[in-house]
């Protein structure tokens, strides 16, 4: 009874995220006068249909869901890209960065881990690294899944089991570099821009966005304590 409890609450929860978000895309596409900024915006927002009923299959047929947290987890990367790909469409791109931010430079910091490092001048090229420092993680994500399903196919890939054996521990490994380098991109070029995106509020907004990863993360984490489904 708990287990058919615990998915009714599961598919009206994802039914209803997914009603509002394509609602919310739906209002977007009808009033497209800002295509710039509204491509990234309707593909970030997407991310709540498709990790909501990856979630819920993950929860109904917990055997596969290795295949469903993989169609998750690249979504996401595509969103960190996108929401990076946003964030430089605010401040009017690449160009007006570079010509904003012309003679200046990021300092040495300990919250920056740069503090061993010489000033960190603010040109093209820094800019370039940022969208680099996403763009990996896009690249890297699928290469990893292909390896993750070669693994899981031959029996050297169990979800959640760090074993020198078993080839999530260094899946999981790799990943988590490229995520960081993703995010710490991400970071330096908020810290860079800081004044420039300060209208657009861009934090909030991207809490939001690692709060639904966050939140689906756990719930992945959480299911084994729940009755077998």
């Amino acid at each position: 009874m708990a287990q058919i409890l615990f998915i009714l609450i599961a598919f009206a929860c994802a039914l209803g995220a997914s009603c509002l978000a394509i609602w919310h895309i739906y209002r977007h596409l009808i009033n497209y006068t800002e295509p710039i900024y509204q491509r990234y915006i309707v593909r970030i927002i997407f991310m709540v249909p498709v990790f909501s009923t990856m979630s819920f299959m993950s929860l109904v047929t917990s055997n596969k869901s290795i295949y469903y947290n993989s169609v998750r987890e690249v979504y996401e990367a595509w969103v960190i890209y996108n929401f990076l790909s946003l964030c430089l469409a605010w401040v009017g791109g690449p160009g007006v960065v570079v010509t904003s931010l012309s003679g200046q430079s990021i300092k040495p910091s300990w919250f920056l881990m740069t503090c061993c490092l010489p000033p960190m001048p603010l040109d093209g090229r820094f800019i370039r690294r940022c969208k680099q420092g996403g763009l990996q993680f896009i690249i890297l994500k699928p290469i990893l899944l292909v390896v993750t399903f070669m693994l899981y196919a031959k029996g050297r890939y169990r979800d959640g089991i760090f074993d020198t054996k078993q080839g999530y521990l260094y899946v999981t490994i790799i990943y988590t570099i490229s995520y960081s380098l993703a995010l710490y991109a991400l970071v330096l070029f908020y810290v860079a821009c800081r004044d420039l995106l300060q209208p657009f509020k861009p934090v909030p907004k991207f809490v939001i966005i690692k709060s639904v990863v966050f939140l689906t993360y756990w719930q992945v984490k959480g299911r084994p304590s729940f009755p077998s489904c």
